[in-house]
């Protein structure tokens, strides 16, 4: 119920304001005895114009609740956004038992790039970066900047074996690409187990993201079937 709100908040609002102005309009009936023949008119105008006000607000609030989940560099969504879908998903799996799968991704050596190059230079391979996860994954993936130079990325509805092909897909992308300076990446990932919760998924992703920085342009994951 709560989602539905929030996805048709402009709809909602647009009803509301209709519904407001039937309510002056109405009001104003026991009132108005003459000039009888504009009230239709007067109506009308006051519904149309009521329910247009109410879907430019819908629509306003809409983009300032989106721009506040995105990351401000990168354009993905942010931490916060991150954690309200993996709460989601996590939800979603357990009632449909989909499989459902994360990635960790940490920017090998990144503090050496900002060190020899600039932080303007270390911003822009973030963008490029960012735009590389978009291009490889799916529009049913959710790509975020968890922060600094880590990303996650939720797998809806999708076994291991295909998880991990597209996050060796993005290592191979990133690692060729000039625009991030050639620079390389290590993901953990994780298959989510049912009766997993944030916490538990986020430990293990982290456990498996650290295994890979060791060896460095690499995809670590855990056992899975």
């Amino acid at each position: 119920m709560k989602r539905f709100f929030t996805r048709n908040i402009s709809l909602l609002s647009g009803l509301f304001g209709a519904f407001f102005a039937i309510f002056i309009c109405l009001l104003h009936y026991y009132f108005i005895t003459c000039f009888f023949e504009l009230y239709g008119l007067f109506a009308a105008l006051s519904i149309i114009f009521f329910a247009v006000v109410g879907i430019i607000i819908g629509r306003a609030f809409e983009k300032l609740k989106r721009t506040a989940m995105l990351d401000d560099l990168t354009q993905l969504w942010n931490k916060r956004y991150f954690n309200i879908r993996l709460s989601e998903e996590l939800e979603r799996s357990k009632r449909k038992g989909s499989p459902l799968c994360l990635a960790y991704v940490d920017v090998d050596d990144f503090k050496a790039i900002n060190d020899e190059f600039g932080h303007i230079v270390g911003d822009t391979v973030l963008i490029n970066m960012a735009d590389i996860f978009k291009r490889n994954t799916r529009n049913l993936d959710i790509v975020s900047r968890w922060g600094g130079d880590e990303f996650v990325i939720i797998f809806p509805d999708t076994t291991p074996r295909y998880g991990l092909i597209i996050a060796n897909r993005l290592k191979k992308a990133v690692a060729a690409s000039r625009d991030c300076c050639y620079t390389t990446i290590s993901v953990g990932f994780v298959e989510i187990h049912d009766g997993w919760e944030v916490d538990d998924v986020l430990r293990e992703v982290d456990f498996m993201l650290q295994k890979a920085k060791t060896i460095k342009n690499s995809v670590v994951a855990s056992e899975f079937n």
